[in-house]
Formats: C-alpha cells, sequence, structure tokens
C-alpha cells in the first residue's frame, strides 16, 4: 500500500507540474510578439538575414513582420511599402 500511495504522490506531482508548465506557455503564445513597429527609413535589404510573418489570429490582431538583423530582431510595420517590397522578395 505504501509504494501505491508513493508511485500515486509522485504522478500527481508530475501531473500538476506538466499542467502548469503547458498553462504557463499557451499564455506566453497569445501575447503578440510585437509591441512597437519601426516605421521609419527603409533598412539595406542586405542587412536583413530573415523575415518573418506571422499572420493575425488569436495572439495578435494585425499580421506582424519581424526582421532579423545581425544585431537582433525588428519588427516591421506591415503597411510601409518598403516593408512590402521585401516581403515579396
Amino acid at each position: 500500500m505504501m509504494k501505491f500511495t508513493a508511485a500515486a504522490f509522485v504522478f500527481l506531482t508530475c501531473m500538476t507540474l506538466l499542467f502548469t508548465t503547458e498553462v504557463t506557455s499557451a499564455r506566453l503564445q497569445l501575447r503578440c510578439p510585437c509591441i512597437k513597429m519601426y516605421s521609419g527609413k527603409p533598412i539595406n535589404p542586405k542587412l536583413i538575414q530573415k523575415v518573418q510573418m506571422i499572420p493575425a489570429g488569436a495572439q495578435c490582431k494585425n499580421v506582424v513582420i519581424i526582421a532579423t538583423l545581425k544585431n537582433g530582431q525588428m519588427c516591421l510595420n506591415p503597411k510601409d511599402e518598403w516593408v512590402k517590397k521585401i516581403i515579396k522578395g
């Protein structure tokens, strides 16, 4: 009986931790990844290593464009003409 009680305790503890982790990660995914968007003068496309487009959805009401540069990531305004050209390639 003691082995069963210990096993049940370990199982319930693991399930609680797993559930807590899943809820926390779900909350993090529901946030919009861009708080501010860069809408200044055009960035030279040669400086952009990667462009990621995230469509509007439950996590964010607007389309999100994330440009990866050598010194980090930057959110771009998808309405800017130069950003539209970069997306089209």
